[in-house]
């Protein structure tokens, strides 16, 4: 998923080797002046000291500045690229993999934050530790082999330790997955919770309490075992010193002053090694996001449709006519719909029709929806928009309409094209819906708050007329308006829409206003069971 190109990479690693080799330079000078072994000749060497530690420090802002900025806008492509892989997904798609999933995705975006300052520091600590075993080799060729092994044998433990980890960093992130639906089903159903107190503690007590308590138990297990890898690295490097000290000398294999360059050497890899300790912990989470996202990707690339063209250069044109031919659709097996299946279905739309869908809950009018919006492709079929398949360009057909769901989302934000700052049309579209006592500014920050769901659906409409589309869906707009509000849709909205010209289709259950559509069609168990001209259709029972 996470890809860094191997330039960047390259930038990375040369910004590390300047800053490396000055702290090597350090080293070295200090501990010809601890064994009185010049290995500089310069009668200056306290200014060269001094002017190597403030050039490596120099060397580092530079580069450090260079790893944030870098960092940020690896992040910045990333969460365009995934919000736009999420936008090309069907409907039916992002449902069977589920909401709460993909904001644990976006989560483990942001572990990579680090990566950029991984790379760099993980290069630098590497040279660090192949230079000082360079040196040790140089001092003491049996030494510095015992040295090693004895290294080499605590980082397989330390591995051992941490692959256990990644494990369980990869439970976690599926318990936090469930715990996002918990958290969505509080505060998208505190209505529903507050009317039960019985629903409210088997949230908590069977479900909320279980996942965090074992979220406990796996962060407690991770982090004493990232513990003990911390411990290990400081009194390991304690055991090799004294290894080193009282050991090797013994074994006639250091003599005093190499057992001095020795001690020095490992004191001052002892930052590098810490580092790397350290940056093992990140490594494994961005391990377990990486595996995670990348694997997202790869299930929503499975299941997901050729999108066609986005429709953005080519205009909406006239809709002539609309037709099913044959539609069926059959909800995927992992879905809250599983086993429902609608049709097959045969119908046409022509230009400029009225026409209104009804029929029982669970009968098959909102699956219809989610079709002919082109949400939903059909399992079987095909969709025809003046006698040309929209399969192949299904965008351009979705560009043709305006809709409004049974629960409109009305965006934090200004997505469209038009202002609403001194637009007449708003305006008077405002005005036509009552709400422009409601809505008093024009500022845009004045729609995106709170309404009543009459109210909502009433700027929804604003907005979907604002969008000038050919063919208007609206799934149940009128069961939520009040009387006078209901009866200035069927008898004042509508035949003025139909006078402009637009085709309209409406799911709808009041049969005392039939009467203004062309036709009714009625569903039932998923079947088209009905197709009736308005004048004749017989009331609701």
């Amino acid at each position: 998923m996470f890809k860094i190109s191997g330039r960047n990479i390259l930038f990375l690693v040369l910004f590390s080797i300047p800053n490396t080799l000055l702290t090597m330079g350090i080293l070295v000078i200090v501990n010809s002046v601890i064994t009185g072994k010049q290995v500089i000749v310069t009668d200056h060497l306290n200014i060269v000291f001094f002017l190597m530690v403030g050039l490596a420090f120099l060397l580092n802002i530079i580069s450090q500045n260079k790893i944030v900025d870098y960092s940020n806008k690896l992040i910045f492509e990333n969460e365009l690229r995934i919000m736009t892989t999420f936008q090309k997904a069907g409907l039916s798609q992002l449902e069977k993999i589920g909401f709460q999933r993909i904001y644990g995705i976006i989560e483990d975006l942001r572990t990579f934050v680090f990566l950029p300052a991984l790379i760099s520091g993980s290069v630098a600590a590497l040279m660090m530790l192949a230079l000082c075993l360079i040196y040790f080799l140089v001092v003491s060729l049996a030494s510095a082999i015992a040295v090693m092994l004895i290294i080499m044998a605590i980082t397989a433990f330390y591995f051992l330790v941490n692959k256990k980890n990644t494990r369980a960093l990869s439970l976690l992130r599926e318990l936090n997955d469930l715990y996002f639906g918990m958290v969505d089903d509080t505060l998208k159903g505190f209505k529903e919770l507050k009317l039960s107190t019985a629903r409210r503690n088997n949230l908590v007590s069977k479900f909320l309490h279980p996942n965090r308590e074992k979220v406990r138990t796996t962060e407690t297990y991770v982090s004493r075992r990232f513990t003990v890898v911390n411990l290990l690295s400081q009194y390991g490097l304690y055991f090799v010193i004294g290894v080193v000290v009282f050991v090797l000398p013994g074994l006639q294999l250091l003599n005093k002053e190499q057992v001095s360059t020795f001690v020095v050497i490992l004191l001052f890899i002892r930052g590098p090694i810490n580092s790397l300790i350290a940056m093992q912990g990140f490594l494994t989470k961005i391990y377990v996001a990486n595996k995670r996202i990348r694997e997202f990707l790869s299930e929503l690339k499975d299941i997901s449709l050729p999108e066609g063209t986005t429709g953005i250069d080519k205009a909406p044109g006239r809709i002539k006519e609309l037709r099913f031919q044959h539609v069926a659709y059959k909800y995927p097996s992992a879905s809250a719909q599983d086993g429902f299946a609608l049709g097959p279905v045969d119908l046409s739309i022509r230009e400029g029709e009225t026409i209104f869908i009804v029929g029982g809950n669970g009968s098959g009018k909102s699956t219809f929806i989610q079709l002919l919006t082109g949400i939903y492709t059909p399992s079987e079929g095909q969709i025809l928009l003046n006698d040309t398949p929209i399969t192949a360009d299904s965008q351009y057909y979705r560009e043709h309409i305006a809709a409004i769901f049974s629960e409109p989302h009305l965006f934090s934000a200004n997505y469209e094209d038009y202002v609403l700052e001194n637009n007449n049309e708003y305006k008077h579209l405002l005005k036509k819906m009552e709400l422009d006592q409601v809505i008093t500014s024009e500022d845009d920050a004045a729609v995106r708050r709170k309404f009543s769901k009459g109210q909502s659906k009433r700027l929804a409409m604003i907005f979907a007329l604002m969008e000038k589309r050919p063919l208007l869906i609206l799934d149940e707009w009128a069961a939520d308006q009040d009387p006078h509000f209901r009866k200035f849709f069927y008898e004042q909205l509508l035949p003025e829409l139909q006078r402009q010209g637009k085709t309209i289709v409406a799911v709808t259950h009041d049969d005392a206003y039939f009467k203004y559509a062309d036709r009714v069609i009625r569903f039932d168990y998923g079947r088209l069971v009905t197709d009736i001209s308005a004048p004749v259709v017989p009331a609701l029972s």
